[in-house]
């Protein structure tokens, strides 16, 4: 009986030695991964962290052995023609049409809210010419002795109450883009758009210039316009200004309501292009990066213009020759901000 307890002891302090020898080596294995995954960590931070940042992050130079520097592709910056493209929404606003019973032109509007108000700015030219008149008579009158200086007063307060009314409804037209003088000039078979601008962009636009028209309606075919009239307010919901264009309307196949695009974009010369790839924002603020010599690189403050397909305008910052980073950039952008 004692012999059978003894080997059953034996049996149980081998087992119990072999799953501790086993515990054991798992541990190890375990310590051995976790120091290599930790080391396999830090060589891919160091391989992209391992530079030198100087000057405030101006500078950074890397060991010549780095291999992050297989990572940054650079491209000589040189002057280029592009065309800047500012493309803003639009819609026919107003047609002027020939009456159908006579030769006078009527003007179909857009909204009901600016026909009244045009109507309302014809009547108060009506009624400025009137109390014109009727000053120009009093005072007649009173060079005669058969008017009295209370009737001039009266005269003169209703000529400039006609002209202050006449003054604010040209005000309120003008806000939306009309300009009823212009209205009035505009030849038969005329539309015109108002098309909504940018503030940003409004300085790409010359009072003048012909722009080319897609509507909508006629997706294949394109028409042509002059920009006739730029706002003088800025939306306050949209930032955007209002530009009035106008065209021809052949056949009035063009009626108020209908969307198109114009495109005031316009062709320039001797400008850096470089691709967006290169140019990283930081509080609004464009860099690049230039390489100034094998391992070392420098960042640059640039002022950009709009991007045209995949390329940025640089407008001030690089010159013609300079080797900046096109891939890499964001990169340079983490070591240069200590991001």
């Amino acid at each position: 009986m004692s012999y059978s307890i003894k080997i059953k002891s034996q049996k149980n302090n081998f087992l119990f030695r072999n799953l501790l020898a086993l515990f054991l080596f798992t541990i190890l294995i375990f310590a051995c991964s976790c120091s290599k995954n930790e080391q396999t960590k830090n060589s891919e931070d160091n391989k992209y962290k391992k530079a030198t940042v100087m000057d405030n992050g101006l500078k950074i130079q890397f060991d010549s052995q780095s291999p992050a520097l297989n990572l940054l592709k650079v491209t000589t910056a040189e002057k280029g023609s592009a065309t800047i493209s500012v493309v803003a929404p639009a819609r026919v606003v107003a047609c002027i049409s020939k009456a159908q019973n006579s030769n006078d032109k009527i003007v179909i509007f857009e909204s009901s809210d600016v026909t009244s108000l045009y109507s309302l700015y014809k009547q108060s030219k009506i009624n400025l010419l009137k109390s014109q008149k009727n000053l120009e008579r009093v005072k007649d009158m009173f060079n005669n002795n058969t008017a009295v200086a209370k009737d001039v007063s009266d005269a003169e307060s209703d000529f400039a109450n006609s002209q202050a009314s006449l003054s604010e409804i040209e005000g309120k037209l003008r806000i939306l883009g009309y300009n009823p003088i212009d209205l009035e000039k505009a030849p038969i078979h005329t539309a015109w758009l108002i098309c909504d601008v940018s503030e940003s962009q409004i300085k790409d636009v010359d009072k003048g210039e012909g722009v080319p028209i897609v509507f909508s309606s006629f997706p294949d075919k394109k028409f042509y316009g002059k920009a006739e009239s730029i706002g003088d307010v800025v939306d306050s919901q949209t930032r955007t200004i209002k530009v009035r264009v106008s065209l021809t309307n052949p056949g009035d196949k063009l009626i108020p309501g209908m969307f198109a695009k114009v495109d005031f974009g316009d062709p320039i010369k001797d400008v850096i292009l470089l691709p967006q790839s290169a140019v990283v924002t930081v509080d609004s603020n464009d860099y690049v990066f230039a390489k100034t010599s094998e391992n070392t690189f420098e960042r640059i403050k640039v002022i950009t213009g709009f991007p045209t397909d995949h390329n940025v305008v640089v407008l001030r910052g690089v010159n013609a020759g300079e080797n900046i980073v096109t891939d890499g950039a964001m990169l340079l952008k983490g070591l240069s901000f200590g991001f």
